[in-house]
């Protein structure tokens, strides 16, 4: 519990007969909190990307405001299958050497026993399929993870070797760069429009800082630490093998572009080279899917002299080459698998296949509807085939024609749409996208007769149908959160079909009666309906997102306080009596005798300490919160965990950060005789002398003191900077009080202060929650509270005296221990400016306790500050959630009810 004893007293009180600071959870921060809070840091990303790609179709538009489709067409046409034999062999070197980043990174980490086949496995499928959808970071890094959390990795030690592959990535990238812009500074200079001079001074300070990186790293061993994972940079002659490896990376796909130039393109290889890095960063950057048009841009900018029809020409055998081909195989590979299970005499290779394949399907198949909503969208922006028009004409009627072409636009955006919710193993997004890839595929066959299209979608279907398994989690698709990137992915894809089909048109005059052409040669009217009807659903769903995406989690009825008390009073625990405070869920056990309570804040499922209720129903509870929370794409969260229960929690595949600590007192030990009661017998006798009174009024007989008990709390609240915080500690309800004795105290027959009294089964322990007092109340009011109240809990037969939990306390400031210790420990001793967290462990400590360790279990690796901060939205926004409970809700789901 979050230290309740010490929640309603002065911040610079520590000696004696002072009173504990105010506590605060450890992640509690006012001001930092409402900063972040205010930063839309995902739409803020989301415009920059939309605003990059707006500005690359401007540039794109005024490049080739002359060429003609007919033309590029040709170009391809006209390229040696020998040219394209080469560029694969040069995408087949680059993608070899990006799954040396991956094998890098596992050998520095000294986990060889992985073997080079799964790290190939993660690499090249993490990159086939980030590079043709964007969304590198999610994509990629969730492939890794998959794969090698199924090889025996753990969340550190993947995240050390996507820290590893990066830098391995940026060490190629700077190196490249530096020799282009050395060797061919003129040349560089006609496309950035700096001057030679300072075009080589760029280069050579990359390869200074490159060197003094080399010396840095040379001197002594050199360490960073990654989600609480040490890990030591690599030495000089291993940094010089990642250069290496970079190196051919990126000298292989700038090359296979390079190869793919038109003949008379006179560029230096390093030129070019260095170009291509340019256009890469900035494809990665924009977020649009492989970067498109970004890397176009680029090199139309830097080879003005060519003619652009034949530059877009090699720009799309390029993408084919080192995009679409890669992303096919990554997509075989998981359709192989699971044909290979149905063959007897393969069955073992399939069943292993499957195996490596199965917890990166849902990501996979997701990337192929993706690409299914861009083939659709392409499709329709650009003519059909003149020869097809000639038996389409003769086989299906014109408004059949016209119906599908719009249609398989829609189609397109909505499977955009829907891809999201595949990675989110959604099983309504499953169906969805079943019946609309049927559609598309019926579409693409009436509109003109597009056997390739169809094929796609088919092939994307039969994998899709062959996975249901993957797709589990029941809810609706539009349950689902979209993200502003996942927005922004979506307009960037329908913008960028849209200008390809002004392009298509751009000999054909706009007219108004364009948009009542209906022809069988109608091509430019039906991209026109076609991309207004896309648009038209494109926004309608981006509006249904943003009206809904901050909408509350759906809650139920109360749930009947005789079943929940029944539990709580069967509970040694006191912190049970949190169920009664009416901001939190409950999952209850089969029998019905143990539940987790918790709340659901963003994708956070965060549950209030351990499981209530008979040891014999922990681990099925724990078990069944886990698969909840991920039947909805939440992460489980443990907020105040035990140190009991932590293998248990290990088990779940959580990790554990430390909390801080909690105090218990020992009543038997708790005295006012004797030498080691001097202090309180001083405390008590003060207060005696002082006319201060403590009293225990039963819950029933406490009601009619409310008024003067608000009082008391309204003017402790007007006294303190921040609001009431719930969720861990009680807050000012009515309804929570009234089942609770109080503890009443008054000085001179008037009430200056109250608390709320909470029990344990079986006298346990006993301990208070909700205390607050006057601002003109007597000093040391709150010590002799303390006194009185483990007096009469002793006398009662009480153990224990729980006085809660010390923030950040008793947290391990080793140099070599978690980041997360290290920064606590110091905020501990130094961070009197946010909170006296070592003044409340020094006033606990006068009370000599025993304390035990409290933690925050939860996944690890890059969710974990989404995860803070969502426990500190919890906190603060728990009274304004209970106010809004007693508001009728609809019907939740069978797991979920509202105390």
């Amino acid at each position: 519990m979050t230290s309740r004893p010490g929640s309603d007293a002065p911040d610079d009180a520590t000696t004696e007969g002072a009173e504990p600071p105010e506590d605060v959870s450890p992640l509690h921060f006012p001001r930092l909190r409402a900063w972040a809070a205010t930063v839309p840091w995902r739409t803020v990303g989301a415009v920059c990307s939309l605003l990059l790609f707006a500005i690359v179709l401007y540039v794109l538009h005024r490049l080739v405001d002359e060429v003609k489709l007919d033309d590029v067409k040709t170009a391809i046409a006209a390229t040696p299958w020998s040219t394209l034999g080469v560029a694969l062999a040069a995408s087949a070197a680059s993608y070899v050497a990006l799954t040396g980043y991956d094998w890098f990174g596992i050998v520095h980490i000294k986990r060889r026993e992985v073997g080079y086949p799964v790290a190939a496995l993660a690499s090249f499928t993490g990159y086939a399929l980030s590079y043709t959808i964007g969304f590198q970071l999610v994509v990629a890094g969730a492939v890794r993870y998959r794969i090698y959390a199924g090889a025996g990795l753990g969340a550190a030690e993947v995240a050390a070797i996507t820290a590893i592959s990066a830098l391995t990535l940026w060490l190629g990238i700077f190196f490249t760069l530096a020799l282009g812009l050395i060797s061919e500074a003129p040349d560089v200079s006609r496309i950035d429009g700096l001057p030679a001079s300072v075009n080589m001074a760029i280069g050579i300070a990359i390869l200074v800082a490159l060197l003094a990186y080399l010396v840095w790293i040379s001197r002594r061993e050199r360490a960073v630490t990654v989600e609480g994972y040490r890990l030591a940079l690599p030495g000089v002659k291993s940094t010089g093998a990642q250069i290496v490896i970079g190196l051919v990376d990126l000298m292989g796909a700038s090359f296979a572009l390079w190869v793919l130039l038109p003949q008379d393109a006179v560029i230096a290889f390093p030129t070019f080279a260095a170009l291509f890095v340019v256009a890469m960063t900035l494809g990665m950057l924009s977020h649009a899917p492989g970067g498109a048009g970004v890397i176009e841009a680029t090199v139309l900018i830097a080879l003005p002299n060519l003619p652009a029809d034949s530059l877009l020409a090699s720009l799309l055998l390029w993408r084919v080459v080192y995009y679409l081909i890669p992303f096919t195989i990554a997509l075989g590979l998981l359709g192989g698998s699971e044909l290979a299970r149905r063959k007897g005499h393969l069955h073992r290779l399939g069943a292993l296949l499957a195996a490596v394949m199965r917890p990166v399907a849902p990501i996979v198949l997701a990337a192929a509807v993706f690409l299914g909503g861009i083939v659709l969208l392409v499709s329709g922006a650009l003519p059909a085939e003149t020869d097809r028009l000639y038996y389409l004409r003769r086989a299906v009627p014109l408004p059949f024609v016209e119906a599908s072409h719009l249609l398989a636009s829609v189609v397109g955006v909505v499977l955009l749409v829907v891809a999201r919710g595949l990675i989110r193993r959604l099983d309504g997004a499953y169906r969805v996208a079943q019946i609309l890839l049927i559609a598309g595929l019926v579409f693409s066959l009436v509109k003109g007769f597009d056997v390739e299209e169809a094929s796609v979608l088919a092939v994307v279907l039969a994998l899709l149908t062959v996975n249901k398994r993957a797709f589990y989690r029941r809810a609706s698709l539009w349950d689902q959160d979209l993200a502003p990137a996942w927005l922004a992915a979506v307009a960037i894809v329908l913008g960028g079909s849209v200008w390809l089909g002004f392009f298509a048109y751009r000999n054909i005059g706009y007219t108004n009666d364009l948009w009542w052409d209906f022809a069988y040669r109608g091509d430019a009217p039906r991209f026109l309906r076609a991309s207004l009807a896309a648009g038209v659903a494109a926004l309608a769903i981006g509006l249904h997102a943003l009206l809904h995406r901050n909408a509350a989690p759906r809650r139920g009825p109360a749930e009947p306080n005789q079943r929940l008390a029944a539990i709580v009073a069967a509970s040694p625990r006191a912190d049970a009596n949190l169920a009664f405070l009416g901001d939190k869920r409950f999952l209850f056990s089969d029998a019905g005798d143990a539940f987790i309570m918790y709340q659901v804040q963003g994708r956070s499922w965060v549950a209030m300490g351990d499981p209530v209720g008979p040891e014999e129903r922990v681990s099925e509870l724990l078990w069944a919160f886990r698969e909840l929370a991920d039947q909805h794409g939440g992460w489980p969260v443990f907020y105040q965990a035990s140190v009991k229960r932590m293998p248990t929690y290990l088990d779940l595949g959580l990790s554990l950060m430390k909390l801080g600590e909690e105090a218990s007192v020992d009543l038997s030990k708790f005295t006012l005789e004797g030498k080691a009661g001097y202090e309180w017998r001083y405390v008590d006798r003060k207060a005696t002398k002082e006319g201060i009174d403590v009293e225990i009024v039963p819950a029933a007989e406490a009601v009619p003191l409310y008024p003067q008990l608000k009082a008391v709390s309204d003017a402790w609240k007007a006294s303190k900077k921040g609001g009431e915080k719930g969720f861990s500690l009680g807050f000012w309800s009515e309804d929570y009080l009234r089942h609770f004795d109080m503890a009443v105290v008054r000085h001179n027959g008037r009430i200056v202060g109250f608390a709320n009294m909470w029990y344990g089964a079986n006298r346990e322990e006993a301990t208070i929650d909700l205390m607050r007092y006057a601002p003109d109340a007597p000093r040391g009011v709150m010590d002799a509270l303390f006194v009185r109240l483990m007096l009469r809990a002793k006398a009662d037969g009480y153990r224990w005296f729980n006085l809660g939990m010390a923030p950040l306390s008793g947290l391990a400031n080793h140099p070599l221990g978690p980041t997360w210790n290290r920064v606590g420990a110091f905020l501990f001793r130094h961070g009197d400016n946010f909170y006296n967290f070592e003044g409340l462990r020094a006033y606990k400590e006068k009370f000599d306790p025993k304390w035990e360790p409290r933690y925050l279990a939860c996944p690890g690796g890059w969710v974990l500050p989404q995860i803070l901060i969502d426990i500190t939205a919890l906190i603060g926004g728990a009274p304004k959630r209970a106010a809004a409970a007693a508001q009728p809700k609809p019907l939740p789901a069978p797991e979920e009810s509202l105390a």
